[in-house]
């Protein structure tokens, strides 16, 4: 009796270690996910990435841009930069596409707190226009930001960031730039190396007294040895701004260091 009771002791004490010591390699691998994939902004790590972007606007025009991402990580400090090619279809039977460069975004953050499940990250993004008429803003713009994220278990996380851009510098020609863009996101990690997040953006146009609201689904595949697949659609709920905008196709991938 007290053999089988010994025994019975030994097996549930080896099942309790090896469920302790899975769930924390589970936990382990879902934090490596969420970092690597670079959904939260409070995670920092160096990667760098290529995505594609096709904007479906009115009345057959359309634009193709070739977005490239390098990312510096630095402890809790990141800097990036975001060259871009742009290809352009009027919707004029017979013109063609035209490709050239367009801006070139830089922008430095830093997750200055990380404590249990509440991150948070202060960054800059400034734009710099390289891109002639057509193909980049022209404007030199600035868009501060602030981003909350809360871990709600260890596969979730809820993060809000609200977002500010005006211009440094422009021509005289050209309105005066001031957005309010209020961005909340809610991301799922599984243990299959599978995520997805769902993102809400509403969009204030100070200047011309306009609202937006865009809906996007995001859904993204760890490959492995750091490499991430990730597919998004970015849907306006406005006819005008689908019309002039578009619809965003995008997939592209990511390889962390």
């Amino acid at each position: 009796m007290k053999n089988n009771l010994k025994n019975g002791y030994i097996l549930f004490l080896l099942f309790f270690i090896s469920k302790t010591v899975f769930g924390q390699t589970d936990s382990l691998a879902i934090e490596k996910l969420r970092t690597e994939s670079g959904v939260d902004p409070t995670r920092v790590n160096s990667r760098v990435g290529y995505s594609i972007l096709y904007f479906d606007k009115a009345d057959n025009a359309s634009s193709i841009s070739n977005k490239f991402n390098i990312v510096l990580g630095v402890n809790r400090w990141s800097f990036s930069i975001k060259p871009e090619i742009m290809t352009l279809h009027n919707g004029i039977s017979g013109t063609g596409f035209e490709t050239s460069f367009s801006d070139v975004k830089f922008s430095i953050l830093n997750a200055f707190y990380v404590k249990g499940k509440n991150s948070v990250a202060g960054s800059v993004e400034f734009n710099l226009p390289f891109g002639k008429q057509g193909f980049g803003s022209q404007y030199f713009s600035a868009t501060p930001a602030i981003t909350y994220s809360y871990t709600i278990n260890t596969t979730l996380f809820l993060a809000i960031q609200p977002q500010y851009s005006f211009a440094i510098a422009k021509d005289a020609i050209y309105p005066n730039l001031s957005f309010l863009t209020n961005r909340v996101f809610i991301a799922k990690f599984t243990n299959s190396g599978m995520f997805y997040v769902f993102e809400p953006r509403t969009i204030i146009d100070f200047e011309n007294k306009n609202f937006d609201l865009i809906l996007s689904p995001i859904i993204g595949k760890s490959l492995g040895a750091g490499f991430n697949l990730i597919g998004l659609m970015e849907i306006p709920t406005k006819k005008s701004t689908i019309d002039g905008r578009g619809i965003l196709y995008q997939i592209g991938f990511n390889k962390n260091f």
